[in-house]
């Protein structure tokens, strides 16, 4: 698979995406899957809870993300990963679980 045999992140990522039913989104979680020491998946929630700290100043519904959001991201969560000597994937969890906090509505409700 072409994906897996580039270190080239970009050409990765678009390697994933050009099969059939492959987002972004669903792109960067094949990604982690595969090495969640150096990935997380990137979301909706995480990217807008990313925005309302202002990690993040574009794209604040999370909706139609780019090579370039994702890369930001990743940045983002590899910094973080570095600091408290964790996984970017146990990063990208912790910020998905922050969440629930942060979001306004029923998304979470029981």
């Amino acid at each position: 698979m072409a994906a897996l045999a580039t270190q080239d992140e970009g050409r990765c990522l678009e390697a994933l995406m050009s099969l059939d039913g492959v987002s972004l989104p669903m792109a960067s979680a094949v990604l982690t899957l595969l090495n969640p020491r150096g990935y997380g998946v990137i979301d909706i929630r995480v990217w807008q809870l990313l925005y309302g700290i202002g990690a993040v100043t574009k794209n604040p519904s999370g909706v139609g993300f780019t090579f370039s959001h994702w890369h930001q991201f990743l940045m983002i969560i590899r910094q973080f990963a570095e600091e408290f000597h964790v996984s970017a994937r146990d990063i990208e969890r912790s910020l998905f679980a922050a969440h629930q906090a942060y979001q306004d509505g029923t998304l979470y409700a029981r």
